[in-house]
């Protein structure tokens, strides 16, 4: 999912701290924030592999949930649009009578996205291509990796 960072780093005020070092540390911060998402992204999507349709659509949701309610404990923000589509768009490669519910950021494009398939396919992709975690026989993207 695409994460806007607000570029808010905490500083501390009891000791001077050279500008070099503020940006080191905003820099640290900001890739140990993003390390963490990923994880957690992974960690969802390899729970919800191996589940039923709308358990697998349940569970991505609340982990994007818990999510956004992490990185509101670091004040950074976390856009996820839940969009119903069908698995003949976002470069699915499946038919118009297939549906699906996509989560994205706020780019419409949904070069960060996850998407779980009516059928119980499970696929991610963070720009391109798309990972498969599982396919239902409902979607056949051109460019993936298979993890299924």
């Amino acid at each position: 999912m695409t994460v806007l960072f607000d570029n808010k780093a905490p500083i501390s005020t009891n000791t001077p701290i050279s500008t070099n070092s503020i940006d080191a540390a905003a820099q640290l911060q900001h890739l140990h924030i993003r390390q963490e998402l990923q994880q957690k992204i992974q960690t969802a999507l390899q729970v919800a592999k191996d589940l039923p349709p709308d358990d697998c659509l349940k569970a991505i949701e609340t982990s994007l949930l818990a999510i956004q309610a992490y990185c509101r404990t670091v004040q950074k923000t976390f856009i996820v649009v839940e969009e119903k589509v069908t698995c003949d768009q976002y470069e699915l490669g499946g038919r118009q009578e297939d549906s699906a519910i996509l989560f994205r950021g706020p780019n419409r494009e949904a070069t960060v996205a996850i998407c779980v398939t009516a059928k119980g396919s499970l696929l991610h992709r963070n720009d391109y291509p798309w990972t498969i975690y599982r396919n239902a026989g409902d979607v056949n993207p051109l460019e993936y990796l298979s993890l299924s």
